[in-house]
């Protein structure tokens, strides 16, 4: 209906024409089945899992029609890579779908038991040193970035000299004199510093 609202205005003229637009339409978007032939074109990779291919093999099996188990197991064994599960229907072809699965798993199984205990102590160890190495770069990392600050050359001379010669140049300013203060200068108290750090008040008439 879609197809139909999206014709332009006075381009069909009967009802052949409108039957031979929509066998057009129907033709061009109508998809068709996988064949046989696009089986061989499902390889098993050499990085890909077992469970992976077989995944991906019988979900194209599913969209091809009428293939005879003993041909579904021939193709398997041409598409897969070298291994005990290709080696398995070589030497003993499975005669049902269901047979040709329940192997598939079996293997499957032993794979993945294989790989898990691939994971020696040794290697563990060498992952740790990885996780190691990733933290020493971050350090250095962060060593750059502190050295991307400007480096000023070290002071070689007394530090009232050179501000000195900062005063006479004008680049630097002393602070100004602090204002007198009557209250504090007619105060008749004053402040010490005992030797323990405390801090006492005393009159100065004391």
């Amino acid at each position: 209906m879609a197809w139909f609202n999206q014709l332009p205005p006075g381009t069909i003229e009967g009802f052949e024409q409108l039957l031979q637009c929509f066998l057009h339409h129907f033709a061009i978007n109508k998809q068709y089945p996988n064949t046989v032939s696009y089986l061989f074109t499902i390889v098993h990779r050499e990085n890909e899992s077992l469970r992976e291919y077989v995944q991906c093999f019988f979900e194209v099996v599913l969209e091809v029609p009428h293939v005879s188990p003993e041909f579904l197991a021939i193709i398997m064994q041409q598409d897969l890579k070298r291994g005990r599960f290709k080696e398995s229907i070589a030497g003993k072809p499975p005669t049902t779908q269901k047979e040709l699965l329940i192997r598939a798993e079996k293997y499957i199984r032993i794979e993945e038991s294989i790989g898990s205990r691939s994971i020696t102590p040794s290697k563990r160890r060498i992952s740790d040193d990885e996780e190691i190495t990733l933290t020493r770069t971050d350090g250095n990392k962060r060593e750059c970035r502190q050295n991307d600050l400007t480096q000023y050359t070290p002071l070689n001379a007394l530090r009232a000299k050179i501000l000195s010669v900062a005063k006479q140049q004008g680049l630097a300013r002393w602070p100004f004199p602090m204002k007198d203060n009557p209250k504090r200068m007619t105060s008749d108290k004053f402040i010490i510093f005992t030797g323990n750090g405390d801090i006492a008040q005393k009159n100065a008439t004391t």
